[in-house]
């Protein structure tokens, strides 16, 4: 059975607008690129010079497509009336590769708000069990690309379309050519000045230039990442903020990110650094009881490492984890890691997060996927989490690719690490950031993804037989759980929109929001996962179709194409068509 992970990732390197696919050689000519390739075909379908009409490729309408599907294609639309979510064939041929994938989008420019200047390239592709492809692609603005802007072609087994999603801008029109009139330490200036006051840490390596969609309207920008303000770490999940300085000097916004580094799938630099730490290092075992939140004791048999002084660390040479200490590592830039002289004395609550985060590890490998980008990047668990006062944070967090690492933090406030749904939780949250190619933390976007997280969390301590809880509380092993998505009010959340606990969608998303109620409002999400495991789906049933769900989501993907794209995977998984009309049924009764 499939599951995110056993999916063949096929390609992805990208170098500026290079593009180089491991599949099949590219029919593209010398010294162009996939753009430049988008472009030809345009100008040679209708003969038309560049100055004049981008795109004469005949369009479809909806009612084309409609005829083209039986009457049977599903349409979403974005803010500006684009379509953002088809399901359903829209190209007459083959689609062989990803530039006969352009090819496909030239008939369906207009639907999609494809306007002259709209340029993008070829990220990866991938295809599940089940024989359907996956190519997606980047948007770029100028000669950078467009933050959270991907699209997706979904192939059928035969090679023809079955359908798109995309959060790509709509009529971006052409980049004008300019140059910033700040450099990159005067645009951190502006950081400070903006936070006066309030202590936050500037990741100045990671200062970098960018393109964003705001309201609609592209910028060029710079992007400066700060730590969260002091104490203000226990709100929102995400560990860094990246705020935006435009071009003139004026700041636009931030948005909380799971990371400051781009992320490009098997393509990290740094990965090789992190992996080095493992050299020298001979696998052995640590063998002891560990005492739980509530005084009972349990037994663990943990991976540890010994370097050739005999000194032992809490780290697992063949899964690739390292555990360190998170102060040292985020505001000393220092590698701490845990060690011991004789392979005793180690934290018992530190051992307890270890073995919780190796199940799930193993888990999510078991079922294809190694790490959560599928390339089997190392991951360190950064412990006790505090604030730049040594205040500890009661949270878990994903804290995103770090220096060639997959990093998570875990606190001394909670007891957490008992808890493999919570180890799910943040594991989950890597994997949902790789997959729908970015991550808009805010609005019904961030409740999304934060409800995906909880569902499949849920569902892995279900499956590994980690807790007797048919409720689906999250985090009941600590003693103190927090969310319930069987009976999402009980924690003050909402079971549908707009009911009393919903918390608005906002315009100005920010920390002392939740980011537009981003934990509130994930058990929409949360709800439906419950609802349909009560219904009678199984749990390796349920897991299987969330993470195909997951392929047919982009950074933009709200609760109807929650509602769209579990449907889509059920027919992708060939589930009985009654699941399809029940998650119409329940998603419908939540409101979406």
């Amino acid at each position: 059975m499939l599951l995110l992970g056993r999916m063949v990732r096929l390609l992805s390197v990208i170098m500026g607008f290079l593009f180089v696919y491991n599949m099949k050689a590219m029919p593209v000519y010398a010294d162009e690129t996939l753009v430049d390739a988008w472009k030809r075909q345009m100008q040679e379908s209708s003969g038309a010079s560049d100055k004049e009409k981008y795109n004469q490729a005949p369009q479809l309408s909806v009612d084309d497509i409609c005829e083209m599907n039986q009457g049977n294609a599903v349409f979403l639309y974005n803010e500006q009336g684009y379509v953002s979510f088809l399901q359903g064939k829209f190209f007459e041929e083959k689609v062989t590769d990803a530039e006969k994938g352009v090819e496909s989008l030239m008939g369906i420019a207009d639907l999609l708000g494809l306007s002259k200047g709209a340029e993008f390239f070829a990220v990866y592709g991938e295809q599940d069990a089940y024989g359907y492809r996956y190519f997606t692609y980047k948007q770029r603005y100028g000669d950078l690309t467009l933050e959270n802007a991907s699209l997706k072609i979904v192939l059928d087994p035969e090679g023809y379309t079955a359908g798109l999603v995309s959060s790509f801008t709509s009529n971006v029109g052409i980049a004008r050519e300019e140059e910033s009139a700040v450099t990159a330490r005067e645009a951190e200036e502006i950081v400070r000045e903006h936070n006066k006051g309030n202590y936050i840490k500037i990741y100045t390596e990671y200062t970098r230039q960018t393109s964003v969609t705001i309201q609609g309207v592209a910028y060029h920008a710079w992007a400066v990442f700060t730590s969260l303000p002091a104490g203000e770490t226990e709100n929102g999940g995400k560990a860094y903020l990246e705020h935006l300085i435009g071009y003139e000097g004026s700041y636009l916004t931030y948005v909380a990110v799971s990371s400051p580094e781009e992320q490009v799938m098997g393509d990290n630099a740094q990965m090789e650094l992190a992996l080095s730490y493992f050299e020298g290092l001979t696998a052995e075992t640590y063998t002891g009881e560990i005492t739980l939140h509530d005084g009972r004791k349990r037994r663990v048999s943990l991976p540890v490492a010994k370097d050739a002084e005999g000194i032992y660390y809490l780290a697992d040479v063949n899964r690739h984890i390292f555990l360190a200490d998170y102060y040292s590592y985020d505001f000393q830039g220092k590698f701490v890691p845990w060690t011991s002289p004789d392979n005793t004395g180690w934290p018992e609550h530190y051992l307890a997060v270890y073995e919780s985060y190796i199940k799930v590890y193993d888990f999510y490998r078991d079922h294809g996927l190694t790490s959560v980008d599928g390339f089997g990047s190392p991951i360190l668990i950064l412990t006790d989490y505090c604030d730049s006062r040594k205040v500890p944070v009661n949270n878990a967090v994903y804290l995103g690719m770090c220096g060639g690492w997959v990093v998570f933090s875990a606190s001394a406030a909670n007891d957490f690490g008992e808890c493999v749904d919570v180890a799910a939780h943040e594991f989950t949250h890597g994997i949902t950031d790789y997959t729908v190619g970015g991550n808009l933390y805010q609005n019904a976007y961030g409740a999304v993804n934060e409800g995906i997280s909880d569902v499949c969390g849920n569902l892995c301590e279900l499956l590994l037989g980690e807790t007797n809880d048919d409720t689906w509380l999250l985090g009941e092993n600590s003693g103190n759980a927090v969310r319930s998505m069987s009976a999402p009010w009980l924690y003050g959340q909402p079971s549908k929109l707009y009911d009393r606990f919903y918390y608005p969608e906002t315009g100005s998303p920010v920390l002392e929001n939740d980011y537009g109620g981003v934990h509130t409002n994930s058990s929409l999400v949360g709800y439906v996962g419950y609802r349909l495991c009560a219904e009678g789906m199984t749990e390796e049933t349920a897991f299987e179709l969330w993470m195909g769900m997951l392929r047919l989501m982009t950074p933009k993907s709200g609760y109807q194409e929650v509602h769209e794209a579990l449907k889509f995977a059920a027919g992708i998984q060939g589930m009985d068509e009654g699941w399809q009309i029940k998650i119409d049924e329940i998603c419908k009764s939540c409101g979406y």
